[in-house]
């Protein structure tokens, strides 16, 4: 999480060897706090033993795609993310990204 207590500006969140979610708030971005929410969770990941995790982005999200691709992630096309909901499953349409993670202290 980044931000001051009780007055976060963003955070991430990963399950298994997935980045699951990333979060910053409009009025902190273009701060650096994108970047180094990703490092964190790339190094969490890392000290898992995930040898190459994943994302899912909104297609269409370009602003999010460029920040990805600039940070080491790449493209690896469309998949299906089926999102729970209280109706049941929904499927959405997503690009996956994947990058290989080093081992803490590499």
């Amino acid at each position: 999480m980044a931000g001051a207590f009780g007055q976060p500006v963003g955070f991430c969140m990963i399950k298994q060897d997935e980045l699951y979610q990333l979060f910053v708030s409009r009025e902190a971005r273009g701060a650096g706090v994108a970047a180094a929410l990703l490092v964190d969770a790339e190094k969490r990941l890392a000290a898992n033993g995930v040898t190459k995790a994943w994302l899912a982005c909104a297609i269409g999200n370009e602003r999010a795609a460029r920040f990805y691709e600039k940070s080491g992630w790449h493209r690896v096309g469309p998949m299906i993310n089926e999102l729970e909901t209280p109706d049941g499953t929904f499927q959405l349409e997503v690009w996956r990204y994947e990058k290989p993670m080093r081992s803490v202290g590499s």
